[in-house]
């Protein structure tokens, strides 16, 4: 299939990405989002806990923190399910099945419709804006009916420049985003 050999050929170009390129891109990335995102509005966040090479968070949170508002994070369930619940500074991380920090430690779980923002990972973005992720489907099957909200939470990809494809692939089924920011570029998908 042609996203499995898209998704293989991103995956090692990211695993020869030195540790400090990383950090220092990483940074770079979030900065641009800070200012590109209206954080302050979004009382509702939805974030990642990033995995391998994915844009680190640490700005993100700390901007976040400052106006007070609320963090999430996704939680793997049976059935390929993801639940979304509420970060403290007393929640406890633990690593799910793939390696991956959840919250293991509450219970306050919100849905997708009081969310404002959402930042989710890829491994890959097309032309159109569709995500391509590790091949799980969590995310496509969680934001599939966010299309059908009268009020949809804007949705945000971070990732860098060799991650954005000028092809197409995206299908009915997959999560399409509203910006992507890179270490280069904004784009926006709306």
């Amino acid at each position: 299939m042609v996203k499995n050999k898209i998704r293989k050929s991103l995956l090692d170009q990211g695993q020869l990405l030195s540790d400090n390129f990383l950090l220092k891109i990483s940074s770079k990335i979030q900065k641009s989002a800070v200012k590109e995102i209206d954080i302050e509005s979004s009382k509702n966040t939805l974030l990642y806990s990033p995995y391998k090479t994915e844009v680190k968070l640490n700005l993100v949170i700390n901007e976040i923190k400052s106006y007070s508002n609320n963090i999430y994070l996704p939680k793997i369930f049976p059935n390929k399910e993801l639940r979304f619940n509420l970060l403290s500074d007393k929640s406890i991380l633990v690593k799910n099945k793939y390696g991956i920090n959840e919250i293991d430690d509450n219970d306050s779980y919100i849905g997708l419709e009081r969310f404002n923002t959402v930042f989710i990972p890829f491994v890959g973005v097309d032309k159109k804006g569709f995500r391509l992720g590790y091949g799980g489907g969590y995310f496509d099957r969680a934001l599939e009916k966010v299309k059908l909200f009268a009020s949809k939470p804007l949705i945000v990809g971070m990732g860098y420049d060799y991650q954005i494809l000028d092809i197409s692939y995206g299908e009915s089924h997959d999560m399409k985003y509203d910006i992507v920011i890179t270490e280069s570029r904004i784009l926006s998908y709306k």
